[in-house]
């Protein structure tokens, strides 16, 4: 999720709260000056900052069950999670942007809450009273999800909501703390930071001990352990209990300026100006275009240095047409692709083609992957989708025995997507000594289960590094 979409988001909701405010305003309006000062003749006076603290608060939790529930669609979610801590181990293995974003959102969320609670009325100054009604909000927003299926009952959200009002308590009595200067105020300032401080760090120390790994982490690595109590297990297999060395690979990964270089070159290599060039870059992905007639656009994925090329043009005398294998694999070469010996070619429609390889060495390399292109009777490729990766060899490392690979399915130590998942039998008929792609671009050796899972064919994917 990009910046720009989050700041779409809260110029939405932020309207959405705004006319919510409105509308209780002309309501309170009306009650208090034409019902209860005119008819009734009532004389107590409004707190008139006690009042905008409460319209902040309504006008906050409005844009909140904006964010929850306007942005989302019924009926696609519907499902518990009660797997503490698992949106982070799911955060953690598959290293993706995307994931800590929601994560650190659904505590920032919630932040202001603990901010305008002890504003609104100085009983919040108590830390339990502010944290029992950010857990009352934050756990009447999951079951509302679930009942409306505009999301799933996370416990996850519930712990992130209360985390972000206990920082926003910590910011708001901190500050207090600081203007009312006291004796020894030093060490109450410190102590509501604590919470604040205390997750800063581990968030920090989340990041940095990642960027000091050398190999990434794997998204098939489990998020909690599945429930094997009621599960049997059983295989005719003989498994090694023998630990080998095995290579381990590398994929040509990009960075933000790698990838935008790979594009200029890969346009200036077809001798297209770069006039009207745009980046649109994403976590995990930049999209390079070139605006005008015809108009140009590279998408280039970092981890594996995958790339999707196209380029649109409406002369009706360009379409789409058949050729030689032998001329398009030539024509192939101008765009930079040499077409591997080993790849098997399928064609699908007119002027559509398909090569596929499927880990073939090739040196100290693996070859992995699929080439698709569309050739055009104006001796033109106009769409290359080209995910043919060659993986290159950086070392040989020690990995798990079967032996142990299996006893860590026994415990439950692998992914199901299925959050109910139920099992009663897992027949074991094959084990695969496989290759992933980890979160930093190696392709990691995994032991690949062939099972019948409850009688459906079923992979269980055991990580051995």
């Amino acid at each position: 999720m990009r910046i720009s979409e989050i700041i779409n988001i809260i110029k939405r909701n932020f309207l959405f709260g705004i006319t919510v405010v409105l509308v209780l305003s002309i309501i309170m309006y009306i009650g208090y000056f034409i019902v209860y000062k005119k008819k009734i003749g009532g004389s107590k006076k409004i707190n008139k900052k006690q009042l905008m603290v409460v319209v902040m608060f309504i006008g906050y939790i409005s844009m909140v069950i904006g964010v929850t529930f306007l942005n989302r669609s019924s009926g696609i979610y519907r499902s518990v999670n009660l797997h503490f801590l698992s949106t982070y181990m799911e955060a953690w293995n598959s290293f993706n942007q995307r994931n800590w974003q929601f994560i650190i959102l659904n505590i920032l969320i919630f932040v202001p809450i603990g901010i305008l609670l002890p504003l609104m009325n100085k009983r919040f100054n108590n830390m339990l009273c502010t944290l029992f009604v950010g857990l009352m909000i934050t756990v009447t927003i999951e079951c509302l999800q679930y009942l409306t299926g505009f999301g799933i009952f996370d416990l996850d959200d519930i712990f992130n909501n209360i985390l972000g009002t206990a920082i926003g308590y910590s910011i708001k009595m901190s500050i207090s703390e600081m203007l009312h200067k006291k004796k020894n105020n030093g060490l109450n300032i410190f102590m509501y930071l604590f919470p604040t401080v205390v997750t800063l760090v581990i968030f920090i120390g989340i990041f940095a001990y990642y960027n000091l790994r050398e190999y990434g982490n794997l998204s098939f690595s489990y998020n909690y352990r599945v429930n094997m109590r009621n599960a049997e297990i059983f295989t005719d297999l003989e498994l090694s209990s023998d630990k080998v060395k095995v290579p381990i690979y590398k994929a040509p990964t990009h960075n933000r300026e790698t990838a935008k270089k790979f594009a200029i070159d890969f346009y200036e290599n077809l001798n297209i100006k770069l006039d009207n060039f745009e980046t649109i870059d994403y976590s995990d992905t930049s999209i390079y275009w070139i605006r005008g007639e015809p108009s140009y656009n590279i998408w280039v994925n970092y981890l594996d240095g995958s790339y999707r090329y196209s380029k649109f043009s409406y002369l009706d005398e360009e379409k789409a047409a058949n050729v030689e294998n032998d001329v398009l694999i030539k024509k192939l070469k101008q765009y930079g692709i040499n077409v591997p010996a080993s790849a098997t070619l399928s064609s699908s429609g007119t002027g559509t083609y398909k090569w596929t390889v499927d880990m073939k060495r090739k040196d100290d390399s693996w070859v992995n992957g699929i080439l698709l292109c569309t050739y055009y009777r104006d001796d033109e490729i106009k769409y290359i989708s080209n995910n043919l990766v060659t993986y290159k060899k950086v070392k040989d490392i020690e990995i798990i025995s079967e032996v142990e690979a299996y006893e860590k399915l026994k415990t439950g130590k692998f992914k199901l997507s299925n959050l109910s998942n139920n099992i009663k039998t897992i027949h074991i008929t094959e084990v695969v000594l496989d290759y992933m792609l980890d979160s930093k671009g190696f392709l990691q050796p995994v032991y690949s289960f062939h099972t019948s899972l409850n009688d459906e064919e079923t992979i269980i994917v055991i990580p051995v590094m």
